[in-house]
């Protein structure tokens, strides 16, 4: 059997309608890659992204996806924040491997989610307050722009990071193929909400933005990373929030947290004193 149709076979063999989101929970054993993408290559880094890391009984362990807003402010998902213990949450920066060393760690002071949250329907997004602030180099550390009011549309290209399942579902006992460290990147396109709720994201609201592709797609793991556009400079559009149990399908669409829509209340987050 071909690798792409093994790989669709276990995916529908385990698939369903239930939404999910696309975080990983620090003690369990969940799936955490982007499905369809590619390493970032050797020597190159995505400037805006962190690895959300938890503290655990067997060290720090990514889980979530975030991007940098501010040098002490973080980007991320609120189903990435809620119920969990601060005091255990940190963030990495400048990295492109989970494995490497000279990244900036700080660690999570607070986290700020947005009061209208409710899981896999609306507002998942949160601010975090980190310390160390972080330094800037503009090669491996820097911050995504995400204050564009414009309403991104159908039919846009896009580009997703982040840390989670390469594969529709994972091979058994093949850890090193599921679960790469290197960050890993995809692009896809922006499809209507209308057709989102028409493919089984029934409670999408103009307050996010839905995206799909053939075989590709955020998993879990990638909550709370970055969505963004080229649009004379990268800019942040999205938040990663659920999609179907089975991920990087192409009947099966991903939920993302529209930016546009929660621009003035991530800067007062940013403004805010703690």
């Amino acid at each position: 059997m071909a690798l792409i149709e093994l790989i669709l076979w276990i995916a529908l063999s385990l698939g369903s309608a239930t939404a999910r989101h696309n975080s990983r929970q620090p003690t369990g054993h969940a799936p955490t890659r982007i499905v369809g993408g590619s390493n970032v290559p050797q020597g190159e880094y995505v400037p805006y992204q962190v690895s959300l890391q938890y503290q655990t009984g067997e060290g720090q362990a990514h889980f979530c996806g975030g991007s940098i807003i501010a040098p002490d402010r973080i980007l991320t998902a609120a189903h990435c924040c809620d119920g969990m213990n601060v005091t255990r949450m940190s963030i990495v920066a400048g990295i492109r491997n989970l494995d490497e060393k000279g990244g900036s760690r700080s660690r999570v002071v607070s986290f700020v989610i947005h009061p209208a949250y409710k899981a896999l329907k609306t507002s998942d997004i949160a601010v975090l307050t980190i310390d160390p602030p972080l330094v800037y180099n503009n090669v491996s550390v820097a911050p995504i722009e995400f204050s564009s009011d414009e309403f991104v549309g159908s039919g846009v290209p896009v580009t997703l990071t982040g840390w989670g399942l390469r594969f529709p579902a994972p091979f058994p006992f093949l850890d090193n193929l599921n679960f790469p460290n290197t960050l890993q990147r995809m692009s896809y396109r922006t499809i209507t909400n209308r057709e989102c709720q028409q493919r089984g994201m029934e409670y999408v609201t103009d307050t996010e933005i839905c995206a799909r592709g053939i075989f590709r797609g955020a998993c879990s793991g990638d909550s709370g990373g970055p969505l963004v556009r080229n649009d004379n400079g990268l800019k942040q559009v999205g938040v990663v929030s659920y999609g179907l149990v089975v991920c990087g399908l192409f009947v099966s669409p991903d939920v993302y947290t529209r930016v546009s829509t929660f621009r003035n209340w991530i800067q007062q987050g940013i403004e805010a004193t703690n």
